[in-house]
């Protein structure tokens, strides 16, 4: 008996914490929009954040169309990958890591580099010659990424 209750509370343990769901806290609709050379999204959808995960899910007539899922890996539509490889198939190389979830978190990105606050909101304009042209704009309930130089932007208003 002493030797099966360690066993079994190991079991237990493992049961409840590794197969634990995913939470997100209370979903927020948003109109989102994501354009790239390689996306092209712009209708309202829910965002789920976690502690460590973020959930984009953009919906059209009612039904879920695109899904981007951020942690460890970015998932897009179910295939996953690191984000060194999403950056570089779907936005710039060159980005830093934390990027996409920074700017889904309305955070600032590239380590805080040229943050202006101008009331609530926060821009950053950030230039490099030949590599990226960006300027973000954030506050508490929408972001703004473009990058004029690589045509990408995306825009998040919450409801």
């Amino acid at each position: 008996m002493k030797r099966s209750f360690p066993l079994f509370a190991a079991g237990l343990s493992l049961l409840l914490t590794g197969c634990a769901p995913k939470y997100y806290e209370k979903p927020q609709p948003a109109l989102i929009v994501l354009k790239s050379p390689a996306l092209k999204y712009a209708d309202m959808g829910f965002l789920y954040r976690g502690k460590q995960r973020i959930k984009v899910q953009i919906y059209s007539a009612g039904r879920p169309v695109f899904t981007l899922s951020i942690g460890k890996r970015v998932c897009v539509d179910s295939k996953c990958m690191s984000e060194k490889e999403f950056y570089r198939k779907y936005m710039h190389a060159d980005y830093p890591p934390g990027t996409l979830a920074s700017i889904f978190s309305k955070r600032p990105i590239f380590g805080g580099e040229g943050v202006e606050r101008e009331g609530q909101k926060q821009q950053q304009r950030i230039e490099e010659a030949g590599r990226f042209d960006i300027i973000y704009t954030f506050d508490t309930t929408s972001a703004r990424f473009r990058d004029r130089l690589n045509h990408i932007l995306i825009k998040i208003t919450e409801r």
